[in-house]
């Protein structure tokens, strides 16, 4: 159910997007001028002519970038501490191991030189 809302909120995300950018499809004429020279904003050399859907698109593009490398970077300590329990494991599980294969003869010796009580028949 929950994958079922999820994939319903991505549709009518991309359904508002694309009527989005429909609308707002008008190039150089009717563009946005976006400056990037704040001491000469109307300067031609320093700005781009661009329909508003491209400027939001890579606004919300590097957003998710900016997002997601700081999540990535505020988990490390997680993914590390991940790294050394599996490492810890693995030398456990080695450990076990070894005991279980020094311990396994001693145990048939034992057993073949039990001796049954008599009242058992065999």
């Amino acid at each position: 159910m929950k994958r079922l809302f999820y994939y319903f909120i991505l549709i009518l995300a991309l359904i508002v997007m694309a009527a989005f950018a429909i609308a707002n499809k008008q190039w150089i004429a009717e563009g946005v001028a976006l400056s990037y020279d704040p001491s000469a904003p109307g300067a031609e050399a320093s700005t781009l002519h661009l329909p508003m859907f491209l400027i939001l698109f890579g606004v919300l593009v590097i957003g998710m970038l900016i997002g997601g490398i700081t999540v990535w970077l505020k988990q490390s300590r997680f993914r590390r501490a991940a790294r050394i329990a599996q490492v810890e494991a693995e030398r456990h599980r080695n450990e076990l191991d070894r005991l279980r294969s020094q311990t396994a003869p001693a145990a048939e010796s034992r057993d073949s030189h039990a001796i049954l009580p008599s009242s058992v028949p065999f």
